[in-house]
């Protein structure tokens, strides 16, 4: 649906923090632009944090106002008073005066923008906020609060549903692909050379690197020549970069820090493997398929959305405890207390996979030439054909301008 340049947009304004350059940052600045160019909706913008990225001011310019949330006249507003508090919020809302106001993932902070606004304007969107602990109470409040919520996969709906118990309307709009590139042809299999596995992800305990170097130690022990290219950073480096060390594979391992051009890293590596132990919808696994990379992961939350089990990838089940996470190098430092089980439908304690059984899966896929080129194949057609971000950013207004007239949303089937 194009731009309708004889009709006035209606007026949306965004709450939603900028201090980073993550993947809902990331998500926010493509969905706005793309919201003002084919729906002609007015944006502005609350930021939600008490700084912003270089990259999103350069880009603030573009959009009708924007104010802090929690800073006046340059100076940072504390809890107390909370009268003071309350008047900004309400200030703000007489600012911007939004049809809707789109609330970006911060469950736990979500009641002061309600209480200034009224429920009827403030349409939730979860990304990942219902894995966090803490403020349990707050988080339970402000959903019960709301009639309808929007989430970015059937994980997240779950989440909301079984660990929250919200009762509400839940619109699912799963993420589309923010910069998917175009790929000519399929991957192969490589004849002359070692397997080039990738990893792409920041280096923190949730994201369990760990296990990926232990996979290849496996697949080294079992005669198989692979190696391995590491993109992201964090503070879990230099721990990591000792163990390949203490592996033996430190040869086989490239730590490639936070890499700007990911479609080239991409092209690169012949699969994705991405052990995560939490993961809202899973990204980094829907950019591999695009530029055709089939994907191992874990079967947890939203990845087995993304990539189709024997179709595309697999998905391995995570069978560990934290106990044998710590063994094999990991930290339960920043874990969520609970993650989804797609395959039991049920709300559980975290767990890891076994490096052998994921050293097992990418050996199954790069023992068959003809099977590899086929997930390469429909990797792409997947991405291409269910994360488009054009019918992502059409999917999501449609339901902002539902809640904007009626104040809920249809429960779809």
């Amino acid at each position: 649906m194009g731009r309708d340049k004889g009709r006035q947009g209606l007026r949306l304004t965004h709450y939603v923090s900028l201090s980073g350059f993550g993947g809902v940052e990331q998500q926010f600045v493509t969905f706005a632009a793309r919201a003002a160019r084919r729906h002609a909706a007015l944006q502005s913008v609350v930021v939600c944090s008490t700084k912003i990225h270089a990259h999103h001011r350069e880009l603030l310019p573009n959009f009708e106002d924007w104010r802090y949330e929690k800073k006046l006249f340059g100076f940072k507003l504390g809890q107390h008073p909370a009268v003071l508090r309350r008047a900004r919020y309400r200030w703000l809302g007489r600012r911007f005066k939004p049809d809707v106001a789109l609330l970006w993932n911060r469950l736990d902070q979500q009641a002061r923008v309600i209480d200034a606004l009224g429920a009827r304007r403030c349409l939730y969107w979860e990304h990942g906020s219902a894995w966090l602990a803490g403020n349990d109470g707050t988080r339970a409040d402000v959903l019960a609060r709301l009639p309808a919520v929007l989430c970015n996969s059937h994980a997240a709906k779950r989440m909301l549903e079984l660990r929250w118990g919200y009762e509400g309307v839940v619109r699912v709009c799963p993420n589309g692909m923010r910069n998917r590139h175009t790929v000519k042809d399929f991957k192969q299999l490589p004849r002359d050379r070692a397997l080039h596995i990738g990893v792409a992800s920041r280096l923190v305990p949730v994201k369990a690197t760990c296990l990926a170097l232990h996979a290849l130690a496996a697949l080294h022990r079992r005669g198989i020549k692979a190696r391995m290219s590491i993109a992201g950073d964090g503070p879990l480096r230099s721990g990591l970069e000792q163990l390949a060390r203490s592996l033996n594979i430190a040869g086989h391992v490239r730590f490639l820090g936070v890499v700007k051009d990911m479609a080239l890293f991409f092209s690169e590596i012949d699969l994705l493997l991405h052990p995560a132990l939490r993961e809202p919808f899973g990204v980094v696994a829907a950019e591999a398929g695009a530029m055709g990379c089939p994907v191992v992961c874990t079967a947890v939350d939203g990845l087995p959305e993304v990539v189709a089990h024997e179709q595309t990838g697999l998905c391995i089940a995570p069978t560990a405890d934290m106990v044998r996470y710590r063994e094999l190098g990991g930290t339960s430092d920043g874990l969520p207390a609970a993650v989804y089980i797609p395959g039991r439908d049920a709300i559980e304690a975290p767990k890891v996979c076994e490096p052998e059984d994921l050293a097992d899966a990418v050996a199954t896929i790069s023992a068959d030439a003809e099977r590899f080129s086929a997930m390469s194949d429909a990797a792409m057609v997947r991405v291409a054909e269910c994360f488009d971000f054009d019918t992502h950013v059409d999917d999501v207004m449609a339901a902002v301008n539902e809640y904007h007239a009626t104040g809920t949303l249809e429960p779809r089937v």
